[in-house]
C-alpha cells in the first residue's frame, strides 16, 4: 500500500509600519519605515531591516543586517555565548510573534528549535596559524510531520558578534498553515530509478561514471510564483561524476549536482 503526503498551503503575515519600527528599535536603530503594495523596510546608513509583504516573492521573509561589522572576522574579543544568542533569537521571536501560529489540525505536526553555536576561524600571521573564535550562530531545526522543512522562507537565521544583538537576521517563516491536498507520496526507489534513467540520455561519460551520494525527503520552502502558495514535499538527490580512469588509476572524485524532484504525484 502507497504512502501519503501532505500538501500545505501558507499565509504570511502582513506587518504593519508600526511593528517594523518597533523592531528596529528592538536591534539598536532608528529608521524611518518606506512602503510599497510588497514590502517595507527601516534603515540608517549602515543597517537595513526590510520584509517582504504577502503576495511578493519572499512573501513572510524578514531580513536585517549591519554592514558595518564583518561577519567573518576572527577577533580576541569575547563572544556572545551560544546561550545567550539562542535565548535572545527565542525571545525576538516569541515577543514580536514571528513563529508560525499553532494549528489544532491533527494533521499538522509542527516541530520548531533553535540550535547555537560558535564558529572559528584560521588567522595565519606569516609564521603560524591559530585558530580564533569568528562568530556565534543561530539556525532553527524545522520539521513537518517529521519532515524536515528548508528553502530562504522556511527558516530562521541569525549572527552574533560582540554585542547581544544580531549582525544578521534571516527570519523566513510563515504565519499560518492548512492542509491543501492529500497525496500519494513517491518512493526514494523510483526517485532514484529517475534520476538514473535522465543521466542515460546524457553524453556517454555522464551516463557511466557518476554516483548517487544522497537522497533527502524534505519540504521546501521556496518562492511564491503566484496562484495558492504551497509548501510541498520535494527529493533532493545528490550526485556525485567521477573523473574517468587514467592508465589503471582509480576514477577520482568529481563534481557533485543536487537535482530535485517533486515527492508526490
Amino acid at each position: 500500500m502507497s504512502e501519503s503526503v501532505f500538501l500545505f498551503k501558507r499565509k504570511a503575515q502582513r506587518m504593519s509600519a508600526d511593528k517594523l519600527g518597533k523592531l528596529a528599535e528592538h536591534l539598536g536603530f532608528r529608521g524611518s519605515a518606506k512602503e510599497t503594495d510588497e514590502a517595507i523596510v527601516a534603515k540608517d546608513d549602515v543597517r537595513t531591516l526590510a520584509y517582504a509583504q504577502p503576495c511578493a516573492k519572499f512573501a513572510g521573509l524578514l531580513f536585517y543586517t549591519d554592514q558595518s561589522v564583518a561577519w567573518g572576522e576572527c577577533s580576541d574579543e569575547k563572544l556572545v555565548s551560544d546561550r545567550q544568542a539562542r535565548d535572545w533569537g527565542n525571545r525576538l521571536l516569541e515577543g514580536f510573534e514571528l513563529l508560525p501560529k499553532r494549528s489544532d489540525d491533527e494533521k499538522i505536526k509542527l516541530s520548531f528549535e533553535l540550535k547555537s553555536w560558535q564558529t572559528e576561524g584560521i588567522v595565519f600571521d606569516g609564521k603560524e596559524r591559530r585558530r580564533m573564535k569568528a562568530k556565534t550562530d543561530v539556525a532553527s531545526d524545522v520539521s513537518l510531520n517529521g519532515i524536515p522543512v528548508v528553502g530562504p522562507r522556511g527558516k530562521v537565521r541569525m549572527i552574533f558578534k560582540r554585542d547581544e544583538s544580531p549582525v544578521m537576521l534571516h527570519v523566513g517563516l510563515w504565519d499560518q498553515l492548512s492542509v491543501y491536498e492529500e497525496r500519494e507520496l513517491v518512493r526514494e526507489h523510483d526517485v532514484v530509478s529517475t534520476v538514473r534513467e535522465k543521466l542515460a540520455q546524457r553524453s556517454e561519460r555522464s551516463a557511466r561514471s557518476y554516483d548517487v551520494r544522497d537522497v533527502r525527503l524534505v519540504y521546501f520552502a521556496d518562492e511564491y510564483n503566484g496562484g495558492p502558495d504551497l509548501l510541498t514535499p520535494s527529493y533532493f538527490v545528490e550526485v556525485e561524476f567521477m573523473a574517468p580512469r587514467h592508465a589503471g588509476k582509480e576514477a577520482i572524485q568529481g563534481p557533485r549536482q543536487v537535482l530535485r524532484l517533486p515527492a508526490f504525484r
